[in-house]
């Protein structure tokens, strides 16, 4: 039931990760849909364990996009070593299983409200709010095999534990202001 449920939501700051499977399309024209719900859902499942091992949360698969949210003082940290894991773990899933699939991942970090959303049917325990979207739009940014990270989660980082490259600030749709990101090497 939905009574213990806040329905209002509650305001959190967080770090959220979008990753999205890149090169399905042509994987997808040669394989029956049966298989390739079964491959997507390898590549899935590999990154939940990533992610869990991460101490990250899975907030919602939509289609073959993941969206993970990680809390705590070492979040952005988790995150972004979460996210350089999931490219190397499927770096190696293509080598064991001949394929090319590639994965776009954006993160940012700032306050989300997590609450139910949906109607009386069906509802989903989810995160909303600009800085999801920001990650959202991050993760479309990203090329296939990269990761690319706000300035807000730049922020949060231990001082040079990561090797990060400065890129053109992103005109992103539904941001005013141009976004300042960087690529994670």
């Amino acid at each position: 039931g939905l009574e213990g449920l806040k329905l209002e939501g509650e305001r959190r700051k967080v770090t959220i990760m979008e990753t999205d499977i890149r090169g399905f399309t042509s994987l997808s024209e040669k394989k029956q849909p049966e298989e390739i719900v079964t491959l997507i859902n390898i590549y899935l499942d590999k990154q939940t364990e990533v992610i869990k091992n991460h101490g990250g949360d899975i907030d919602k698969f939509v289609g073959d996009a993941v969206l993970a949210i990680f809390i705590g003082k070492d979040m952005a940290d988790n995150a972004v070593d979460c996210a350089i894991d999931i490219q190397n773990e499927i770096i190696k899933l293509n080598k064991k299983l001949d394929g090319d699939t590639m994965i776009g991942i954006g993160i940012n970090t700032g306050p989300v409200v997590r609450g139910p959303v949906g109607s009386k049917d069906r509802m989903d325990y989810t995160v909303i709010g600009d800085n999801v979207n920001l990650a959202c739009r991050l993760c479309d940014a990203a090329n296939p095999g990269e990761i690319i990270i706000s300035e807000k989660t730049q922020k949060y980082l231990s001082q040079n534990r990561f090797n990060l490259i400065k890129q053109d600030s992103l005109q992103l749709k539904g941001m005013e202001k141009p976004v300042i990101n960087y690529r994670v090497e």
